[in-house]
């Protein structure tokens, strides 16, 4: 499955449907192969996926546009805008989405919990001292992010 002349195919240890995929993907036959390079592709196949559901969404949206039409122009269009997308703002639009899901890992449960706290009644002694360990575990917690960020070089919020 040669795309460009004089670029290797894919290996033996490339048969499967995915490997193939991801080899496209990488655009190896037209910028070389590096790992980088192989992040990226897979970068521009989540965005290929990502526009052709955004565009065949809308494109489905016209009355009187068949099925058909509208796969077909999503797919060229999905193709075309990834290919030519530079990779600097592939890697920034992949990093801003690392940040945010690690915004929500990190800062889902403890907001989860926080919430908990404060909405749910305390009726007796036990459950105000369950209430104080899960508020100390709260408070580690946000004093082992920010020393943990202060040692990555950011500045830690709160003077911690």
């Amino acid at each position: 499955m040669a795309f460009a002349a004089g670029s290797p195919s894919p290996t033996l240890e490339k048969d499967s449907i995915v490997n193939q995929i991801l080899w496209v993907g990488s655009l190896t036959f037209l910028f070389g192969d590096s790992p980088d390079n192989e992040f990226i592709g897979f970068l521009r196949i989540l965005m290929t996926v990502l526009i052709f559901t955004l565009v065949y969404l809308g494109l489905s949206a016209i009355p009187g546009l068949t099925r058909g039409v509208a796969i077909t122009i999503s797919i060229i269009l999905s193709i075309l805008v990834s290919v030519f997308f530079p990779a600097s703002i592939l890697l920034a639009w992949g990093t801003t989405y690392a940040t945010l899901f690690a915004f929500v890992i990190v800062f889902g449960p403890i907001l989860g919990v926080a919430a908990l706290l404060i909405m749910s009644p305390t009726p007796n002694r036990g459950i105000a001292f369950l209430k104080l360990v899960a508020v100390m575990a709260l408070w580690w917690t946000v004093f082992q992010i920010g020393t943990w960020a202060a040692k990555l070089g950011s500045t830690a919020v709160g003077g911690f």
